[in-house]
């Protein structure tokens, strides 16, 4: 029987590279970070720990196995979550040139970053097939239920302090500036990546 300390350690590396891979959700929080400031990003951190929690949950409770169960159900939300990529892009892509506190005076903008990464983060359906399988490699019928509960915790801390470290790099006064010469460029890049996250979605007969 597999040591439960070593299954939580290695659990412990595949979620923080898991978390480094990039993504949607990583894209949103160093965009903010660097043209909203540290504490809309740190915001967006928050909303995207939200929806890891969200999806740990739903692999736990096992719609990860309905949707497998289901492909009807998966493609239904594979075209949900690409149709709000796609249209969140074309927002990047036209996104206009202006004064990095510009956006940030606005009054909603911190609670809004946290429901935007929020739903950046619901809007990949991969992600509970992905939380079912880790938990299925890593923790079996028979695990303590201690094993199971320490999984979450290590996956969902895993999510929130690697967004939070690149909320705060992203938000240095080196990194805003580098974005405020180069805000056009940027935002047209993550609005290109955006888009490619939400036509990998939509392309549903892979």
């Amino acid at each position: 029987m597999t040591n439960p300390l070593f299954s939580l350690a290695s659990l412990a590396l595949v979620s923080l590279v898991t978390a480094a891979v990039p993504g949607p959700s990583i894209f949103l929080v160093m965009r903010l970070a660097m043209r909203r400031g540290r504490g809309p990003a740190m915001m967006a951190a928050l909303g995207t720990f939200a929806g890891c929690v969200l999806w740990c949950a739903a692999a736990a409770l096992g719609l990860a196995a309905v949707l497998v169960a289901a492909p009807w159900l998966y493609t239904l939300l594979r075209i949900a979550g690409g149709l709000y990529l796609v249209w969140f892009a074309v927002q990047l892509w036209r996104a206009p040139q202006e004064a990095q506190d510009g956006e940030a005076a606005q009054p909603a903008a911190t609670g809004g970053a946290f429901w935007r990464a929020l739903i950046v983060c619901l809007t990949n359906p991969k992600s509970v097939l992905f939380f079912g399988s880790i938990f299925a490699a890593y923790m079996g019928p028979d695990s303590p239920l201690w094993v199971h509960g320490a999984a979450v915790a290590i996956v969902c801390t895993t999510c929130i302090a690697w967004y939070a470290a690149v909320a705060w790099f992203f938000s240095t006064s080196r990194a805003a500036a580098s974005y405020a010469r180069a805000q056009k460029p940027l935002d047209r890049v993550a609005g290109a990546l955006m888009g490619a996250f939400g036509v990998s979605l939509l392309w549903v007969f892979d």
